[in-house]
């Protein structure tokens, strides 16, 4: 007696959108990573700036953020935040200098709320030199007057 054996069918799984999901995920995760490294803390408003030149994604990547907050029901006066922890100005300072040991090439973006005294941003330019940090930018809007 003959028997009749089941023909295998096989069964093939098409990879495109398997790859394509594994684009949009990669292009998620390299967007979200490029945002996370700045911190754009909302409290901060930005002064305005005729000449201001906004700055490319790789001049904003690898740099420290330094922001000057303005006085709130928590601070009687303007206060620092770096990475998102609150300082003093000692403690600025040191945290500069202990940065700049631990990464020669430091590079610093600094966000000043547009009524922040000059002396306070002239202390943590300070604080940058003393520790020898040199590659700092600034943050403010770009003014449509004048076009």
């Amino acid at each position: 007696m003959k028997l009749h054996t089941k023909a295998h069918v096989n069964a093939d799984i098409d990879m495109a959108p398997m790859i394509d999901l594994v684009f949009q995920l990669l292009i998620f995760f390299m967007c979200a990573a490029t945002m996370s490294q700045v911190d754009f803390t909302p409290a901060v408003k930005l002064p305005i700036a005729a000449k201001a030149k906004t700055p490319e994604e790789n001049e904003l990547a690898n740099r420290g953020t330094i922001n000057i907050l303005p006085p709130d029901a928590g601070h009687a006066d303007f206060y620092f935040s770096v990475s998102g922890k609150e300082m003093s100005e000692k403690e600025l300072v040191d945290s500069l200098a202990q940065r700049r040991a631990q990464n020669p090439a430091i590079r610093l973006y600094l966000r000043a709320h547009q009524d922040v005294p000059f002396k306070r941003v002239k202390m943590v330019l300070r604080a940058c030199a003393n520790a020898g940090i040199a590659d700092i930018i600034f943050a403010s809007f770009q003014s449509n007057q004048g076009d």
